[in-house]
């Protein structure tokens, strides 16, 4: 029983000591925060493809539910509609746009989906400051 006891010990002792805490940070998929554009997806006729943002542009999606910065100078509000669909709202909320949204890790695409559109397709890849 001795013997058990000890050997329950040190496996118990083995399995705590391999653990090992996971150093990485989390990235951060809220929207909240500074975002800036670092390219833009377009299509002269034929297939979409990506191109270098050519100005430094930048979106800040504030929590209270404010926008700011230099990516969308007409709009000074966002509303989130659902997990896909941003609005953003002139500041008369008289006028808006609606963006298809998608976050992954520190990533932001955004592709208008009206009233205003790209016929060919088009979109923009954000990256979080």
């Amino acid at each position: 029983m001795k013997h058990f006891i000890l050997i329950l010990f040190a496996a118990v002792a083995i399995q705590i000591s391999a653990c090992k805490k996971d150093n990485k940070t989390k990235a951060d998929t809220t929207l909240t925060g500074k975002w800036k554009l670092v390219r833009n997806k377009i299509s002269s006729g034929g297939p979409m493809y990506w191109v270098k943002a050519t100005n430094v542009s930048y979106a800040l999606f504030n929590t209270d539910g404010t926008l700011d910065g230099t990516a969308f100078n007409d709009f000074k509000f966002y509303t989130l509609k659902d997990s896909v669909t941003l609005t953003l709202n002139k500041a008369d909320k008289t006028e808006y746009e609606d963006y298809r949204y998608n976050i992954k890790g520190d990533s932001l695409t955004m592709s208008p989906l009206g009233p205003v559109i790209c016929i060919e397709g088009c979109a923009m890849q954000f990256i979080k400051e």
